[in-house]
């Protein structure tokens, strides 16, 4: 009796993660399911369908204005929505700025999109938007245009932890000690590191060996500091940043929550 091969899931989990950077020089905020990266690109999914919607009140930086939030956000449902009846098509990702929301999806063919996009946008008749179409077996769009970069990815890292702090009521504002990990090929490459992150005021806590096979040699580094996003972001990409200059690997970092007891 033959068996059934059970294919990778066909429903994905969609992990939906945004970053600050900028496009053509201009200030953008993209956001993309990062749920998709591990079977991406779709054989099923070669076209690109893309519709940018021309914002009526953007900030003066470019990006959205909380006063359009609700009615752009029903329209990207109503273009996931007839793009997925009509083309198969799946929601990547987005970039708003210079004044426009920019939305990428992933389609089985092309052939009813424009018709998809107009019966969409037929209940937003006072916004401006153009679209179109085109083959993009590889996914060139999500992995070299929307997908962070690795430094940006330590951003979406940091959100990731100061959301879970602030789930548990910390408001992310008294200083406190931050531990981090780092983990290097070599010794010589953990004893560069330890000078170098001494001149930036971190202590050494610990140092670990044949932790990890390919980076067998671990640190933990500590220092008060403060857990705000911008302060993170600047202590850990400068960590990391150091530790690509000796092939480590930068494993993130944690601090105890602090609740205000006043």
């Amino acid at each position: 009796m033959g068996s059934l091969a059970i294919p990778f899931p066909l429903s994905m989990p969609e992990i939906w993660k945004s970053y600050f950077c900028n496009v053509n020089e201009k200030l953008s905020s993209i956001a993309l399911d990062l749920g998709l990266r591990e079977r991406a690109p779709l054989p099923d999914k070669p076209w690109l369908l893309w519709v940018w919607i021309y914002l009526q009140s953007p900030r003066p930086d470019g990006l959205s204005d909380r006063s359009e939030f609700l009615t752009i956000s029903a329209i990207e449902d109503e273009l996931t929505k007839q793009l997925g009846e009509n083309c198969g098509g799946i929601y990547a990702g987005r970039i708003t700025g210079d004044g426009r929301r920019e939305l990428y999806f992933y389609g089985s063919d092309s052939k009813k999109f424009k018709r998809a996009v107009s019966s969409a946008m037929s209940g937003f008749r006072s916004y401006r938007f153009n679209s179109d179409a085109q083959k993009e077996p590889d996914w060139n769009q999500y992995f070299n245009v929307l997908f962070p970069s690795e430094e940006n990815m330590e951003r979406i890292k940091n959100q990731d932890v100061l959301s879970a702090m602030m789930e548990r009521g910390d408001k992310l504002e008294p200083v406190r000690d931050v531990h981090h990990w780092i983990y290097f090929k070599t010794r010589e490459g953990r004893d560069w590191y330890k000078s170098a992150v001494a001149q930036h005021g971190y202590a050494i806590e610990k140092e670990t060996d044949a932790e990890r096979e390919a980076h067998p040699f671990g640190l933990i580094i500590t220092r008060d500091q403060s857990v705000r996003q911008v302060e993170i972001d600047d202590a850990v990409l400068e960590l990391f940043r150091l530790a690509k200059h000796v092939n480590a690997d930068y494993d993130g970092w944690e601090a105890r929550v602090t609740l205000d007891k006043s």
